[in-house]
């Protein structure tokens, strides 16, 4: 006796139907990775927009250097909503002192994600504003050795293992020529490389977090000055256990250290980074076990003081910091530190606030300059 055939009801075509459409519905909301990214290279560079070069009184030239670092929380929906208005009045304030020669020659952005907040830099006209890794950009240098099994406990419902949404957010951007080599050797005028995929922790993996470093011409100095920007793994905004979300962070460290030993990071040079605070990173690799390296701390308001690594009172006065170096033809000081738009000085409008940082940048008299490597801009 034949059996009856079982009947397909339309149950299962309808649930496909509505799993599809939600996967459409999820993609459509998912932010655009490119659509925020900016990139220019200037080919010539203004004379009258550089720092004025003055003689201390020991003989030797000097320039100051006015650094501003600034995480400007620019995160797309859903992540965040509303953000356009105090990404704009940042950008404004920036523009505006600008405007007046009094604006920083050095920008240096974190979670510049989306086109608003990319926007900052092109709206106070540098002549150069360069990105770190897009979106979909690969690690190029060689990983270091990987912790075992960090990679593989990964969760794809904290973010991890499932591609990356954003670029790093990472930029810099000046008016000072871009130089092609350092002391020893030609390198390119500015390299970034990301962070490997199994090297991050929870949410951070979402975006292609990694590392940037410029090289830039001082007019009238000997050597070149060199510019490192990256944002590595938070803590607790991960969702990840602390022991995750620090391991990923030593990794990353590592990371930025094969980026600077393949791009020339060992002469003078300004390093600049939303670090998180004092990390299991931080205690370690390239900054940790350079005895020239200094970090840009708060003083007597307000001048600086220079602090080594392990100084737990320059990461509790700073959220974020710069670092420094000085090479034996480019001395680098910090001069004075001043954190804005806290709420005490300007509006909230970022969860971070700014840092502005006055460098002084000297060097012997009698050095031969470092040929600049741009042609002048025509007027």
């Amino acid at each position: 006796m034949d059996r009856p055939r079982r009947q397909i009801g339309p149950w299962p075509w309808i649930a496909a139907a509505v799993l599809l459409g939600l996967a459409v519905a999820i993609w459509a909301v998912l932010p655009d990775g490119h659509a925020g990214r900016v990139e220019r290279l200037a080919d010539c560079y203004d004379p009258a927009a550089m720092p004025r070069v003055e003689t201390l009184a020991d003989g030797r030239k000097a320039m100051r250097l006015r650094v501003l670092l600034w995480n400007v929380e620019g995160l797309p929906w859903p992540i965040r909503s509303g953000r356009q208005p105090k990404l704009a009045k940042i950008a404004d304030w920036i523009a505006k002192r600008r405007a007046a020669g009094l604006g920083p020659d050095l920008l240096i952005l974190h979670k510049a994600f989306t086109p608003d907040a990319s926007r900052i830099a092109t709206l106070a006209g540098y002549h150069s504003i360069l990105p770190g890794p897009a979106v979909d950009r690969p690690r190029q240098r060689p990983v270091p050795i990987p912790l075992a099994g960090h990679a593989e406990a990964g969760r794809w419902w904290k973010g991890e293992g499932i591609g990356k949404w954003l670029d790093s957010g990472l930029y810099i951007a000046t008016d000072l020529p871009l130089a092609q080599w350092t002391r020893a050797r030609p390198l390119p005028a500015y390299a970034s490389d990301a962070f490997y995929a199994g090297s991050c922790a929870g949410y951070d993996c979402l975006s292609n977090k990694g590392g940037l470093i410029v090289h830039v011409a001082v007019p009238g100095a000997p050597e070149p000055l060199t510019i490192f920007n990256t944002h590595r793994n938070s803590r607790e905004p991960s969702g990840v256990s602390i022991a995750r979300a620090e391991t990923a962070h030593v990794m990353q460290t590592l990371e930025n250290d094969a980026l600077l030993h393949g791009f020339g990071g060992d002469g003078a040079m300004l390093a600049a980074g939303d670090f998180n605070n004092y990390r299991a990173g931080d205690r370690i690799g390239r900054f940790a076990s350079d005895p020239m390296f200094r970090l840009a701390a708060k003083g007597r308001a307000p001048t600086a003081r220079a602090a080594p690594m392990a100084d737990i009172g320059a990461w509790t006065d700073a959220y974020d910091l710069i670092g420094y170096r000085s090479s034996a033809g480019l001395t680098v000081e910090p001069l004075s530190v001043a954190t804005l738009f806290d709420g005490k000085n300007g509006p909230v409008l970022s969860d971070h606030p700014a840092q502005y940082v006055t460098f002084r940048l000297s060097w012997p008299a009698d050095a031969p300059a470092l040929p600049v490597p741009a042609k002048i801009c025509p007027v």
